[in-house]
């Protein structure tokens, strides 16, 4: 069953069921939607761990929460006017670690959608869901 693996040496009573981490990445993903548009850089921010790292659309690795609000200052304001998230598959690695792996389509005013692959690491911390580590790649063949 999807989130009940033992991972690193872990029994399974730590790990997340399958609907809470579906509940808590939605939640995640809904709270992120509603900074992305308008882009909201310090809420963009605050959606991620102190010392979260960011791949996003540009070609540098952004680091800790500040380093992601400066990623979210350098986009284009008001080019994407949305976004859709579409988990494929995630699962619980700890009972306050979650991944999670799947595609995005960022709309954007006059232009076709980018679609992308995404890969989330999501944490607990002091009781908030956090994202850890974000990673997207054009969906594209190379």
């Amino acid at each position: 069953m999807l989130g009940w693996v033992n991972y690193i040496g872990h029994s399974m009573e730590t790990f997340l069921n399958q609907s809470e981490v579906t509940h808590i990445v939605t939640q995640i993903h809904q709270a992120w939607a509603k900074t992305f548009h308008p882009i909201d850089p310090v809420g963009m921010a605050s959606h991620y761990s102190e010392d979260a790292i960011l791949y996003g659309s540009a070609i540098a690795l952004f680091s800790g929460r500040e380093g992601v609000q400066k990623y979210f200052e350098m986009l284009p304001e008001g080019l994407y006017i949305g976004v859709k998230f579409a988990p494929a598959y995630i699962v619980s690695l700890t009972s306050d670690v979650i991944s999670m792996a799947g595609s995005a389509s960022f709309f954007r005013q006059g232009q076709d959608p980018l679609e992308v692959r995404i890969t989330q690491v999501f944490v607990e911390r002091n009781k908030k869901w956090l994202i850890a580590s974000h990673h997207v790649s054009p969906k594209q063949v190379l």
